[in-house]
């Protein structure tokens, strides 16, 4: 088999069978107007690898069929930047891709027309795909932008997918209107060794990114509160954990203080469980908005959120405490006449505390004697603190 229909054959039957995986994908794993970018941008290169075997065996001195297989592969470049800078957050900037295709396009017809030159019309092509898809991944990392579980492996194919283009795409210039069995042996061993590679690598790498955003919303669901978006029960204590061992191993500070709602059976008897549910909605927005970060608190259970102070003391989160406090008994909740209030337990940890639950029960502690002194106030546990 000559390696041309080889290297045909591959492509095709690759792409063909990423085009589908994507679709499937859109439909199971999420991210769909994402997915359906990408399966465009395989789709559309199963059609133009079809249309270019009908250019080179049958008509091959069609220029406006060459002229159209060209836009055919101007195109996936573009789905696939559309769908990384959709990813990111950043505009598409869809119009100004496809000017630049047009662009493109005029500037092949240059090559065919105007002053015929078969390296240089090819060139484009490669040249161009590369441009896009540097575009496409820079997207994805660029400063300040944290990677994602999935980004590297495609920001890496880009990068390799980008720099075979360029390589083609200068074998193709060198080669002008002239033939040079050296050149055609470069760009064929150039095409034979990346483009199925590369192929197979930019689809896979981007189901694993599909899958990876999958498992990413099934990790946050998992660990969030349904009715507050808070991180619930379970990520509390993952996240408490973790901090007691940093605290030891930075022999640095750590208090928690637990909040619970007063008589928040009460409003839920008097004023309804939607007013409840307000409640419990406006604490989490408070907490979220004057906590260092969003896994500093979480609930619970019930109307009682946990909050994570690292690094301070006790009486330093006392004061932060307290202007909680004062802010939850500022807070407005429906038609409800009285004010809002909330009782607060703080401790700190000790050398004594091997798990989180042994500072959770005296924080609980501290708790209970604040409700028994007429809620509405902070208690913090009286247990000596020594240095860890």
């Amino acid at each position: 088999m000559p390696v041309d229909l080889f290297i045909f054959m591959v492509l095709l039957l690759v792409n063909a069978l990423m085009a589908l995986a994507l679709l499937l994908a859109a439909r199971t794993l999420g991210q769909r107007r994402m997915a359906h970018f990408l399966a465009g941008a395989f789709g559309l290169n199963v059609l133009m690898y079809l249309s270019n075997a009908i250019y080179t065996f049958l008509f091959p001195e069609n220029v406006w069929l060459d002229l159209f297989v060209s836009a055919l592969a101007l195109t996936p470049p573009i789905l696939a930047t559309l769908a990384y800078r959709l990813r990111s957050g950043l505009p598409l900037r869809t119009r100004p891709l496809f000017v630049s295709q047009a662009a493109a396009l005029l500037t092949i017809a240059l090559f065919t027309f105007a002053i015929p030159n078969r390296g240089l019309s090819g060139a484009v092509v490669p040249l161009y795909a590369a441009a896009v898809l540097l575009f496409g991944v820079t997207a994805l990392w660029r400063p300040g932008r944290k990677l994602r579980l999935g980004e590297r492996p495609i920001i890496v194919t880009g990068f390799a997918m980008a720099s075979i283009e360029i390589a083609g795409g200068l074998v193709l210039a060198a080669m002008g209107n002239g033939k040079s069995a050296v050149l055609d042996q470069a760009y064929t061993i150039i095409v034979f060794l990346g483009l199925p590679a590369m192929t197979v690598a930019g689809g896979v790498f981007s189901l694993y990114l599909l899958a990876g955003d999958l498992a990413e919303r099934l990790r946050i669901a998992a660990d969030t509160d349904s009715l507050t978006g808070a991180p619930n029960r379970r990520a509390l204590e993952a996240a408490g954990t973790r901090m007691m061992a940093e605290a030891r191993t930075l022999r640095r500070s750590l208090t928690i203080a637990i909040c619970d709602v007063d008589h928040f059976k009460h409003i839920n008897d008097e004023y309804g469980h939607d007013c409840g549910d307000e409640v419990l909605c406006r604490l989490s927005a408070l907490f979220q908005e004057r906590l260092a970060a969003n896994d500093h608190f979480g609930r619970f259970g019930g109307e009682e959120f946990v909050l994570f102070f690292p690094g301070q003391d006790s009486e330093a989160a006392q004061r932060e405490v307290e202007q909680l406090r004062k802010r939850i008994m500022a807070m407005p909740i429906g038609d409800r006449p009285d004010a809002l209030t909330a009782s607060f337990g703080i401790a700190s940890m000790t050398a004594g505390d091997q798990i989180l639950a042994d500072l959770l029960k005296r924080a609980d502690q501290a708790l209970y004697a604040s409700k028994e002194a007429g809620r509405n106030r902070t208690t913090v546990d009286p247990q000596f603190e020594p240095a860890l």
